[in-house]
C-alpha cells in the first residue's frame, strides 16, 4: 500500500470513528507511523510526530470554533505538511546560472532539460552545458533530449576536463538569459567528485546549485544534501522518480531536517514531468484529495499551444466533440492517471480509463465520425437501434461504441463534480488547505451504474 493512501486510510479513521477517545487517536498514530516508517522517513522523527499529535488530542482547551474531531484532524494534517517540508521556499522565478550535482543515477540529465524547458515556457533564452565527462554517452543522452524541446546545446565530446568545456562553452554560448550546466556523478561522494564539482564550480559561478536526488535514497537524503552543501553550497534540491519509489516521503522529510529546500519534482520521463514542490499540495495529491492548482497550471499550459481552455476543462459543459478534444489535451499533461490524482479522483475512475491508449482514442474518433451532429452534441439521444446504426457505419461492434459513450459519461462526471471549485474556495482563515472541506469533496463516494439504452 503506497504511502498516501496508508495516510488517508488514518485520517479517514479519524474522521469517521464513531466514538473519539484516546484509543481511536492510538490506533491511528499507529498507522501513521506504519505509513511513515514505511516510507522510509527516520523513526524518531515519526514518533516525534505521533507523541505531538497525541498531545494535542487531550489538551482540555480547544481553538474556539473546533470540535475535538476537527482539532485533531487539522493538528494532524499541519503536522504532516510540516514533517514533509512545510511552507518550502520557491524557485527563483529568473536564475541567470544552474549547477546540477548529485551522484550517478539520480537523474541529473533529465532534469537538466526538463529545467530548462520550465524556464523557456517562461519567456526565458535558456541554453545547457553537457559537463558530464564522466559517464559514457552522457553527451549523446543530453543532444538527445534537449533536441526535443529545441534546447540550444553545447558539449565537446573530445574534452575530458569537465572544468574546460564549461569554459568554452561560456565563450560561445552568449546572450543566454539562463545556463544550465550538467555535472558528472559518482556511484559514491568522493575526493575525485568533489575536486571536479569544485572546479566546475569555480569556472562556471553559479548563482543556483541544486542537488539531484531519487526519491529511492530515502532518509539517505540527508547524508546527501550536506556532503554536497559542504563540497559546493548546495541551495536547492529536485527529487526525481517521486512517483515510482515507496521512499518519496523519507526522502522529503530528510531534506526538510537538513533545510535543504526542495523546488521541484521529477514525476516521470517526458521533459513536461516536472512539477514545483509544495508540501501541502503534494500531501493533498498523495492522499487522494486532489492538487486543482497544479491541474490549472498544466491546462494553461496546453491552453497557450491553442488545445484547451482551463475554463472549459473545469466547468463540465460536455458533448462528445468537446469530450474528445479534451480527452487528447488531458492525455498531453502527462497521462489521465495523473489528471486524476490531481482532481483527487484516481481511486475513483475505472484502470481502464487511466490506462486508455492513442490507439483506443484513435478508436473513438472513428465511432464520432459515425454519429450525427445531433448524436454528438446530445448523446442523451443514443438508444441501442441508433448505436448498431453507428457500429455497422464505422465498422465497430455496439460493444465499442458503448464502450465510448460509457468514457464520455465517466469523464462527464468527474468534471462536473469542479464546475463551481477553484484553490481559493478551499482555502482555510490563515493560509493553507481546509482539511475538513478536503476530505468531505473528495471521500469515497459509491460508484455510479451507468445505464445505456
Amino acid at each position: 500500500m503506497a504511502l498516501g493512501e496508508r495516510l488517508r486510510n488514518a485520517v479517514e479513521s479519524l474522521r469517521k470513528a464513531t466514538v473519539f477517545d484516546k484509543g481511536t487517536i492510538k490506533e491511528a498514530s499507529k498507522e501513521l507511523q506504519r505509513a511513515l516508517i514505511a516510507s522510509d522517513v527516520e523513526v524518531k522523527l515519526v514518533l516525534d510526530l505521533t507523541n505531538h499529535i497525541e498531545e494535542e488530542a487531550v489538551k482540555e482547551k480547544l481553538p474556539k470554533g473546533l470540535s475535538r474531531r476537527e482539532h485533531v484532524l487539522k493538528v494532524t494534517y499541519d503536522n504532516l505538511v510540516e514533517l514533509l517540508g512545510g511552507t518550502a521556499k520557491k524557485a527563483p522565478e529568473k536564475p541567470k546560472k544552474i549547477l546540477l550535482v548529485g551522484l550517478f543515477g539520480s537523474g541529473k540529465t533529465t532534469s537538466a532539460a526538463k529545467i530548462a524547458k520550465h524556464y523557456m515556457k517562461r519567456g526565458m533564452k535558456v541554453g545547457v552545458i553537457a559537463a558530464d565527462t564522466y559517464r559514457p554517452a552522457a553527451v549523446e543522452q543530453l543532444e538527445q533530449l534537449c533536441s526535443k524541446a529545441k534546447i540550444p546545446l553545447f558539449g565537446d565530446k573530445k574534452e575530458k576536463n569537465a572544468a574546460k568545456v564549461v569554459e568554452k562553452s561560456l565563450k560561445k554560448m552568449k546572450g543566454f538569459d539562463l545556463l544550465i550546466t550538467d555535472s558528472a556523478g559518482r556511484s559514491g561522494f568522493d575526493p575525485e567528485l568533489v575536486k571536479e564539482i569544485k572546479e566546475i564550480n569555480k569556472e562556471f559561478k553559479p548563482d543556483e546549485k541544486w542537488l539531484v536526488l531519487g526519491a529511492d535514497v530515502g532518509q539517505l537524503a540527508k547524508k546527501q544534501a550536506e556532503a554536497f552543501h559542504n563540497a559546493v553550497g548546495v541551495n536547492g534540491v529536485i527529487i526525481t522518480r517521486i512517483d515510482g519509489s515507496a521512499k518519496g516521503g523519507g526522502a522529503l522529510a530528510a531534506c526538510a531536517v537538513s533545510k535543504a529546500p526542495v523546488y521541484f519534482l521529477g514525476t516521470g520521463e517526458k521533459l513536461d514531468d516536472l512539477q514545483r514542490f509544495d508540501a501541502q499540495r503534494y500531501l493533498s495529491r498523495i492522499m487522494g484529495y486532489g492538487d486543482l492548482q497544479a491541474l490549472l497550471e498544466k491546462a494553461k499550459e496546453i491552453h497557450e499551444d491553442g488545445e484547451l481552455s482551463p475554463e472549459e476543462l473545469m466547468k463540465g459543459k460536455f458533448n462528445l466533440d468537446v469530450f474528445y478534444k479534451q480527452l487528447k489535451a488531458t492525455k498531453k499533461m502527462g497521462s489521465l492517471s495523473k489528471v486524476s490524482e490531481m482532481l483527487g479522483l484516481k481511486m475513483q475512475v475505472p484502470k481502464e480509463m487511466l490506462d486508455m491508449t492513442e490507439e483506443k482514442l484513435d478508436g473513438f474518433k472513428v465511432i464520432m465520425d459515425s454519429m450525427t451532429v445531433q448524436e454528438k452534441q446530445n448523446p442523451e439521444v443514443l438508444n441501442r437501434s441508433r448505436i448498431i446504426r453507428i457500429g455497422k457505419g464505422c465498422g465497430k461492434t455496439e460493444s465499442d461504441v458503448r464502450e465510448l459513450i460509457k468514457s464520455y459519461k465517466q469523464m462527464a462526471g468527474m468534471f462536473k463534480r469542479f464546475k463551481n471549485i477553484d484553490e481559493k474556495s478551499l482555502q482555510k482563515k490563515g493560509g493553507g488547505l481546509d482539511m475538513q472541506k478536503l476530505v468531505g469533496m473528495f471521500g469515497k463516494k459509491k460508484k455510479k451504474k451507468f445505464k445505456i439504452r
